[in-house]
């Protein structure tokens, strides 16, 4: 498996988990103020991780192009 097809299934997955994230505090499963700050930190944590690997992608495409 190429480096580039693992980021990319890693990066759909933490999408979906985000999503996931966002549903339950949108449509009021939070059972409590604690659970909603959890849920919210969840997601921005989730956010975070998902640029950090949209950058490191950029970054690897670049380090290759300016190799060849």
């Amino acid at each position: 498996m190429r480096l580039e097809n693992f980021f990319t299934a890693y990066k759909k997955q933490l999408i979906d988990r985000q999503k996931a994230v966002e549903e339950s505090i949108t449509s009021g499963l939070c059972k409590d103020w604690s659970d909603y700050k959890y849920l919210t930190g969840k997601n921005s944590a989730l956010k975070q991780e998902i640029q950090e690997l949209t950058d490191l992608l950029k970054k690897t495409e670049l380090e290759i192009d300016e190799q060849t």
